[in-house]
């Protein structure tokens, strides 16, 4: 009998964890003029965080930091990724890539439609692109 009353507080603490609240968006502008070590903590922090969730959540998530994202007018969209951009180039090698293991360790711990959610919506935002962002953008991640 006493396996009832158990389990029942076993459900609601794992319904509770269901409900729990996502992470803040954060301001992009905020997020971009943070100092590169402060920022990788925030991300490695936030993405702990996003492994919790559930995939409707993170879906929400990368919605809402979309939909930030693209409210900033036009230039300040470009200095952003021009001062993250010109972080990534002052990174060495080893940095990069254990930053590229992260992410792919984290995209790995996804489920496989959230990774194709991923991909698709990145095949979507190189469609905006024009041919030379492209080009550039695939220069700045090789190196």
């Amino acid at each position: 009998m006493r396996l009832l009353p158990l389990s029942a507080l076993l459900l609601l603490l794992t319904a509770g964890l269901a409900r729990a609240e996502l992470p803040a968006v954060p301001d992009p502008a905020a997020w971009s003029a943070l100092p590169p070590a402060q920022r990788e903590t925030e991300a490695r922090a936030l993405r702990e965080r996003l492994k919790s969730a559930t995939p409707e959540q993170r879906r929400q998530f990368r919605e809402r930091l979309r939909e930030r994202m693209s409210s900033l007018p036009p230039e300040q969209r470009r200095e952003i990724g021009e001062r993250l951009r010109e972080d990534w180039k002052s990174m060495n090698d080893q940095e990069r890539e254990r930053l590229r293991a992260e992410r792919r360790a984290y995209v790995q711990s996804l489920s496989p439609d959230e990774r194709r959610a991923l991909l698709r919506e990145r095949r979507e935002m190189l469609e905006r692109m024009s041919p030379e962002e492209r080009r550039r953008l695939k220069r700045e991640l090789e190196h």
